[in-house]
């Protein structure tokens, strides 16, 4: 199968971080999704507020798909529940292997309007994903 003939997809999750994560955790995660993401053909984006976690893993379908299960079964987070799985034509978060926005750092007013903060469990598939664009512009400005 080509390249071009590749199917990608869009996955999101949230999950509850364990009560013992800590940052250096948070940034020992980030550092192996980079590494194993970039081989994969993964791209995404984290998002953590010391109680949850959400994330956006775009790719080809079986490696999305494998990643996930070996993230469901990571003992840093418990919980995990998926919030969308989509096929795409083209993705969203190409820019990165994986990225991480520490919340509250990165503010969110459109998710305080309407949830009262990050409660990615409210969270319904659209909402997931305009947090992300939110997300995603928030750190390209940043950068």
């Amino acid at each position: 199968m080509g390249k071009s003939e590749l199917k990608l997809c869009r996955l999101i999750y949230y999950s509850s971080a364990s009560s013992h994560l800590q940052d250096s955790d948070v940034d020992a995660i980030l550092d192996e999704a980079v590494t194993r993401n970039g081989r994969c053909g993964i791209t995404g984006l984290l998002a953590y507020d010391a109680f949850h976690f959400m994330q956006i893993l775009e790719g080809e379908d079986e490696a999305v798909n494998n990643l996930y299960l070996c993230i469901a079964a990571d003992p840093r987070h418990y919980d995990v529940r998926l919030i969308i799985y989509q096929q795409i034509e083209e993705r969203r978060f190409s820019e990165w292997s994986m990225a991480l926005a520490k919340l509250p750092d990165v503010p969110g007013r459109y998710i305080d309007n309407l949830y009262g903060g990050f409660k990615p469990q409210l969270f319904s598939p659209d909402d997931a994903l305009k947090y992300f664009d939110m997300l995603r512009h928030y750190l390209q400005r940043a950068a």
